[in-house]
């Protein structure tokens, strides 16, 4: 499902596809910033995850298997994950995701797993994630795993869209850097085939 089908000159979106809009990007990586950092507070307050609903109704859901060695790794490499939901029972995807971030120790070098979803005022909801990976190989091996296939292969019944950032932490996820924008994936799962589009800086 990842092998693009459309290539997106830097800085431009496919206008008949708005979630594709360069300005949604930026939003992302903001959002990813924002993780990294409540990562670091974390990190500095003892090393604590687990599970928290924010005043706004926000949930977060953290998973740190090893503070050590996500504190160790830099610099890191990560993705970020933004998916445009439906409005359908997401409960068979969310099992998937839990019972990979309850064996998140089996997989090599994958330092942390950072889920949030957003409210709307519609009363759906929105997801973003970042997950973070000591190096790229340990992303391409994630991406090989079974339960990760499943989660991919149950997208489209779950999200309409969705933009898959792959990043750099130059100084660690836990490091006052910023993430660095490697590429983003765009899928759109309306398209019959699937469009999916690959956009680099």
């Amino acid at each position: 499902m990842a092998t693009p089908t459309t290539l997106l000159a830097p800085g431009t979106g496919d206008p008949t596809r708005p979630f594709t809009d360069p300005a949604h990007a930026e939003a992302d990586l903001a959002m990813l910033a924002r993780l990294q950092a409540i990562l670091a507070a974390h990190a500095a307050d003892g090393g604590r995850d687990g599970r928290r609903t924010d005043a706004d109704g926000s949930i977060h859901w953290l998973v740190v298997p090893d503070w050590a060695a996500l504190e160790a790794a830099s610099p890191a490499v990560g993705v970020g994950f933004f998916g445009q939901a439906l409005d359908v029972d997401h409960e068979p995807i969310n099992a998937v995701e839990a019972e990979m971030m309850e064996r998140l120790e089996r997989y090599p070098g994958l330092l942390a797993y950072y889920n949030v979803e957003f409210p709307q005022g519609d009363g759906t909801s929105q997801w973003g994630n970042l997950v973070v990976f000591a190096d790229r190989a340990s992303r391409e091996h994630l991406s090989m795993e079974s339960l990760h296939r499943t989660a991919v292969d149950r997208s489209p019944l779950h999200y309409d869209s969705l933009r898959l950032h792959r990043i750099v932490l130059p100084d660690g996820a836990l490091g006052a850097t910023a993430p660095r924008l490697d590429e983003s994936l765009l899928f759109d799962f309306r398209s019959d085939p699937i469009w999916i589009a690959l956009r680099r800086p």
